[in-house]
């Protein structure tokens, strides 16, 4: 087995969908995904999804992974970053996987980061048809819960819910991003392939932050 096949690698981890079907292909690819790295802010909620770290650490726990939950600012996000892949590489981390799939600008900054790191970037997902993605998911058996969306362009009755081909057709038909790449929604994985049991999330409603819906946890 080459030293590819056998790279320790860590995966920036949203707990949803995209780093979700990433951490798949990056284990069918050979590397050795051994670490999910979350940034959250201060309040101990992640960056985009507003999950709490409760939540992030039972997840990982259910993947038989550790969580790496680094605390950062949106000015301060670049500079946590090489703070977590300097301890991660220290400890024989040599590259990072990420779940972008078109967004060129987010491609630049995960390769010039990494760079900067001294890591190796890899992005399975990278130029994969957003439908791809979804149905991919979906056809493996993983359950998506929808835990944040705009309520401006979706309605709030999907937040809660499991994402579905109903919903999929809904974004396609009022010409939204099946993915949500642009932040149209946000899942939190919650059962599928390499988990050890299903993650049970109990919810009481939701809070609402401009635009944004997240549900509310017990």
């Amino acid at each position: 087995m080459s030293e590819k096949t056998r790279e320790k690698v860590f995966v920036s981890w949203s707990a949803g969908k995209d780093c979700y079907l990433a951490l798949l292909k990056a284990k069918e690819n050979g590397l050795d995904p051994a670490a999910l790295v979350t940034f959250i802010k201060e309040e101990g909620r992640s960056m985009a999804h507003g999950l709490p770290h409760e939540i992030l650490t039972r997840q990982a726990e259910s993947l038989g992974l550790p969580a790496v939950l680094e605390p950062v600012t949106w000015p301060g996000y670049e500079k946590g970053f090489q703070r977590v892949t300097g301890e991660l590489r220290q400890k024989g981390f040599t590259g990072g996987v990420f779940g972008d799939i078109n967004l060129e600008a987010h491609r630049q900054w995960v390769e010039n980061a990494c760079s900067r790191a001294a890591m190796n970037c890899y992005l399975p997902l990278w130029g994969m048809a957003e439908e791809a993605v979804v149905s991919e998911l979906l056809e493996r058996g993983a359950q998506l819960l929808i835990v944040a969306l705009r309520g401006d362009l979706l309605s709030k009755k999907w937040l809660g819910c499991m994402l579905n081909e109903e919903l999929i057709q809904e974004l396609k038909e009022e010409g939204l991003s099946p993915c949500g790449e642009n932040g149209e929604y946000h899942t939190l994985v919650v059962n599928g392939p390499l988990f050890e049991q299903k993650l049970e999330i109990s919810f009481s409603g939701h809070r609402q932050e401009g635009k944004h819906l997240f549900l509310e946890y017990n």
